[in-house]
């Protein structure tokens, strides 16, 4: 963990304090902030913050030129908290069979403006289930096309790539988070086939009677929801 400079998190240390102060007596608020602003000013005037910072980030400047040499990239691994360092034009080609074994084609013109803006007219006659001051936050100020992030299958044969798509910058995201709790609020669907963890799969497992007709099968899904055919 890279220790950060004073300046990148004093004005929300500043701000986070002065709240917790608020909660306090009245009568003692005033005594909590000098206190505050004598530790504030400590922070930012000892060079151990700064000493430590710039040994973490000279040493991370040094893992950088290391993997810009020889060409290597980090990337996260599928199924566990493991980084993997692989080689830059080997993961280009996992991407590339990812792609070609999915019929995955280049779009011949940049869809994501277009898309924005209809997203944008269609909140802008939806005013019956969203307010009008409301609009405006459902509404990304400059959206983006979602990002692949390759994770790698070290569990698999031939490591492929497991893709993982970040959505939060799309334009659909804000009010697809939005109209999703709108939906849990009217409609109660019970997640009859769906469990939150594993110790939920092994609770249900233990209330099921099973006999000797009985056969345990487990479905692995190779890419989830990559193509989905019409």
């Amino acid at each position: 963990m890279i220790e950060k400079e004073p300046k990148h998190y004093i004005n929300n240390l500043i701000i986070d304090t002065e709240n917790a102060i608020r909660h306090l007596d009245p009568k003692i608020q005033n005594t909590f902030r000098h206190m505050e602003t004598n530790k504030i000013k400590q922070i930012i005037t000892t060079s151990r913050s700064q000493t430590i910072h710039k040994r973490h980030q000279h040493n991370l400047n040094q893992v950088k030129d290391i993997l810009q040499k020889d060409n290597l990239r980090v990337a996260k691994a599928d199924k566990n908290k493991a980084i993997v360092i692989i080689n830059k034009t080997m993961l280009e080609q996992k991407i590339q069979t990812f792609i070609q074994e999915n019929g995955i084609t280049t779009l011949p013109k940049y869809p994501t403006d277009h898309f924005h803006k209809q997203i944008q007219q269609a909140i802008q006659r939806c005013q019956t289930l969203i307010e009008r001051n409301q609009q405006k936050c459902l509404l990304h100020i400059k959206p983006t096309a979602p990002q692949l992030n390759a994770y790698i299958k070290t569990h698999k044969e031939g490591e492929p790539i497991c893709p993982v798509i970040n959505n939060t910058q799309a334009p659909s995201y804000k009010i697809a988070t939005f109209l999703n709790q709108k939906l849990l609020c009217l409609i109660d669907i019970p997640n009859v086939f769906n469990a939150k963890n594993s110790q939920e799969v092994a609770r249900d497992l233990q209330n099921i009677p099973v006999n000797d007709n009985y056969r345990t099968i487990s479905l692995d899904i190779k890419d989830l929801y990559v193509n989905l055919p019409t």
